[in-house]
């Protein structure tokens, strides 16, 4: 009976085993990580360029609704919009737009990481 217990295959996996499928797992999860690192980065990226166009869409169409005579340029600092510290928008107005006294160019530029990414939009407006 006792040679017999010991002649008996063991079943299971010996401590090499599962070192070794351990690290294989570890080597193949490694990039599947970083994939989900960089895109947690990118989708968080997307969504403040989206509120950037956003502030700048708005800003833009806030400027269609003044009379043509009374568009002006304006910065609004970081802290100056409301609901959006980390943001900075300048607004640029070129009059006589390529010579043209009725038409303005309008340009919106919306900044934020401390000046490090912008977004620009223009148009033209009419008298």
């Amino acid at each position: 009976m006792f040679l017999r217990y010991f002649s008996q295959k063991e079943e299971g996996m010996s401590l090499v085993e599962v070192v070794v499928g351990i690290a294989i797992l570890s080597i193949a999860l490694i990039p599947i990580l970083n994939y989900f690192a960089n895109s947690t980065r990118i989708v968080h990226q997307t969504g403040v360029r989206a509120q950037a166009l956003n502030l700048a869409q708005a800003k833009m169409e806030e400027l269609k609704t003044k009379s043509f005579n009374n568009l002006t340029g304006k910065t609004e600092k970081y802290g100056d919009i409301s609901d959006y510290p980390n943001f900075k928008r300048v607004v640029d107005i070129q009059p006589n737009y390529d010579g043209n006294s009725d038409i303005k160019k309008v340009t919106v530029i919306v900044y934020w990481q401390n000046d490090n990414r912008d977004l620009t939009l223009e148009t033209l407006i009419t008298e």
